[in-house]
């Protein structure tokens, strides 16, 4: 006897799992021995191992089924978004003041992307009357530019109350935000949207859909601006 191997005496499951692992044709060669081996389970008793690997091939597939369902689900969900956001672009091409682009946003934003809240704050003046009644004093942002959008011209995920009560009302019950810088260096206010759900708008969101769009609102609040100086408040 070869000093690898063992006595049958020996033998444990170990070994037994080694064997059909190296011999996979093992059950192929012996049907009889494969058809009268049973797997048991709690909630059935004995099964046949036929059926065992059937359960198991049944789960594997409806696994499989559900992640593609998931997969089509967000592929036609970020279709819908992109078209949403194409639609925004066209429009706010043609956008003759900032009454307009609010509506825009929110009807885009709001509507066709089922968002919960939305809000623009600026900083600079402008000669459009309803511009005009957007404009906030920058310090009252401070806080938020520092900690948030400091590095970063976007910020996705949850905000501390303070800094929530800034852009939305407690009624409208938002728990995660996306914030953006309008104007970059120029800080020529904060777009922000938010949901009701809190693992909506996370860190680690890209920003290939908003990046043009944000960039046409910077042109266009130019556009309305009458300077560009922050609009501050004694």
């Amino acid at each position: 006897m070869s000093e690898q191997q063992k006595p049958l005496t020996e033998l444990d499951e170990a070994d037994v799992v080694a064997y059909l692992t190296e011999h996979p044709e093992f059950f192929k060669n012996h049907p009889d021995l494969f058809s009268q081996m049973v797997v048991t389970q709690d909630n059935q008793g004995a099964v046949s191992l036929v059926e065992r690997q059937l359960q198991i091939l049944r789960e594997k597939v409806s696994i499989q089924e559900k992640e593609a369902s998931r997969l089509i689900a967000t592929a036609k969900q970020n279709e819908h978004i992109y078209k949403a956001f194409i639609n925004l672009y066209m429009s706010l091409l043609e956008c003759p003041n900032s009454k307009q682009m609010i509506y825009l946003l929110r009807a885009i934003l709001l509507e066709q992307i089922q968002l919960d809240g939305l809000k623009l704050v600026l900083f600079i003046a402008s000669s459009d009357e309803h511009a005009a009644n957007l404009v906030e004093p920058r310090s009252l942002y401070q806080d938020v530019l520092q900690q948030r959008l400091a590095r970063d011209d976007y910020y996705f995920g949850r905000l501390k109350k303070q800094e929530m009560d800034l852009f939305f009302k407690e009624e409208q019950a938002i728990k995660s935000v996306a914030l953006i810088r309008l104007g970059g260096q120029k800080d020529m206010g904060i777009l922000a949207f938010g949901s009701i759900d809190e693992l909506h708008f996370q860190g680690d969101m890209d920003t290939l859909f908003l990046a043009p769009m944000v960039k046409l609102i910077n042109r266009l609040l130019l556009d309305f601006s009458i300077e560009e100086q922050p609009a501050e408040t004694v």
